[in-house]
């Protein structure tokens, strides 16, 4: 994809940021291992659908960069049989399958989100 990752400190409780004109992902250097593929896959769904930041997160159109990429990393880090194995385990407790599959949370309702959308429900 032709994208610079790198790490810095980020403030506050920013995990990441792509920034479109530089072609470049910043993500916080004191995330743990989860969140840092969580974020990294999210931040790559916004280089892939080339995505210009905004801080105006109340935009119709910024909610959905967001949504669409959650569902590009759950896309990335999620399989289907994992997720299949994982749910069969435990159930539908969405942070011990975040757990279990190595992700955040906001992966697992993404994933689940992009199933209801493909079986019609």
């Amino acid at each position: 994809m032709e994208v610079t990752v790198v790490e810095r400190c980020l403030p506050g409780r920013q995990r990441g940021r792509y920034v479109h004109s530089r072609r470049s992902i910043v993500l916080n250097s004191r995330l743990d291992r989860r969140q840092m593929s969580a974020t990294f896959g999210h931040e790559l769904g916004h280089a892939h659908f080339e995505d210009e930041h905004t801080d105006d997160r109340h935009l119709i159109a910024a909610i959905r960069q967001e949504r669409r990429a959650d569902e590009f990393a759950a896309k990335l880090l999620i399989s289907a049989y994992d997720y299949e194995v994982a749910e069969r385990m435990y159930g539908s407790h969405v942070p011990l399958l975040a757990t279990q599959l190595g992700v955040t949370a906001p992966m697992i309702y993404a994933w689940q989100a992009i199933q209801r959308r493909n079986r019609g429900v």
